[in-house]
């Protein structure tokens, strides 16, 4: 067998199409096609089971699939080493975040990691937890940055900090004074969540039950707006077209260094505390067991470590 081979097996196991994991690897379909079905008659057994509607991974076919997942990580390592030397802090790491972490959490954790392995080139890459935890297990990613629970086999998660959540209200709202909001009063008002396969909608549905409990429409729930970000919905509140919650970064980091902003009366959002217990997720790196560089995961922990995102609060980690 031959690493082409393997990759183009991982291909297919991700893809769940021969087609489109043809494209992805630069090579015509029968060839991709010939090249497993020799992979498969050299292991003695099939990968895949084939049929017009779909590809599905054989049980043997799992394990076997995961071994070769290793050996392409170990080569991809190899690699480094031989282009950089044997210094563990130079050539390149993969990071993902969702998309209601990274744009609060990498303009103080980028520079950090910077000072402590200068050699080292990040790449860094946004998305949705199940796209991103896909890519990780694929090989794809080295490290993601997402939101607890999460729990997938062979991937190791640290836990980092936990953030705090506060209502934004339009100014002049009936809130815009308070200090002891709970959080079953959101269902009192148009609540502006994201759309669905963001965790952070999950979070904030948590915590206001009955907002979920209103007279479905043909777009959903009745008292249900979505937005596609959450500079979206920030401006959305600003116009008066309802409330939301935001993790605290996405305050202090952009708008304003308390939740309340006094000093700012002319502000067209206001931000609202929780009463305790003050709704929170906690957030953490996750990253594969097998992944060959486990001394630049520490250093990425402690760069948050050292510079955190205003607000949040720190969980004590030992060194991975």
């Amino acid at each position: 067998m031959n690493l082409n081979q393997l990759k183009y097996a991982l291909a297919v196991a991700r893809e769940r199409n021969f087609s489109r994991a043809a494209r992805i690897c630069n090579v015509s379909q029968p060839s991709l096609s010939v090249a497993i079905k020799s992979l498969e008659e050299e292991l003695g057994l099939p990968l895949f089971e084939r049929s017009k509607s779909e590809i599905k991974i054989t049980n043997h076919g799992k394990q076997v699939l995961e071994q070769m997942q290793k050996v392409m990580e170990e080569m991809a390592h190899i690699q480094t080493v031989a282009q950089r030397g044997t210094d563990p802090l130079a050539g390149q790491l993969r990071i993902g975040a969702i998309f209601t972490i990274g744009p609060y959490l990498f303009p103080g954790t980028i520079p950090a990691f910077h000072t402590k392995a200068p050699r080292m080139k990040l790449l860094v890459e946004e998305n949705y937890t199940n796209i991103l935890s896909d890519r990780l297990k694929q090989g794809e990613l080295d490290v993601i940055i997402i939101a607890l629970p999460f729990q997938e086999h062979g991937v190791e998660v640290l836990p980092l900090y936990d953030e705090p959540f506060v209502a934004a209200v339009p100014a002049g709202h009936r809130w815009h004074d308070r200090t002891d909001l709970s959080g079953i009063e959101l269902a009192d008002d148009d609540l502006i969540v994201l759309g669905k396969g963001n965790c952070f909608r999950d979070h904030v549905l948590e915590i206001c039950p009955d907002c979920m409990r209103v007279t479905d429409t043909a777009s959903g729930p009745g008292n249900i707006i979505e937005g596609s970000s959450l500079e979206t919905i920030r401006h959305m509140v600003a116009t008066g077209a309802g409330i939301t919650v935001l993790p605290i970064t996405s305050v202090h980091t952009l708008l304003c260094t308390t939740p309340v902003c006094p000093a700012k009366e002319n502000q067209l959002v206001r931000y609202v505390p929780f009463t305790d217990p003050v709704p929170s997720r906690r957030v953490a790196l996750a990253w594969r067991s097998s992944f060959p560089n486990q001394r630049i995961i520490a250093i990425l922990a402690d760069s948050i470590r050292a510079h955190p995102p205003i607000g949040v609060h720190m969980i004590p980690i030992h060194p991975v």
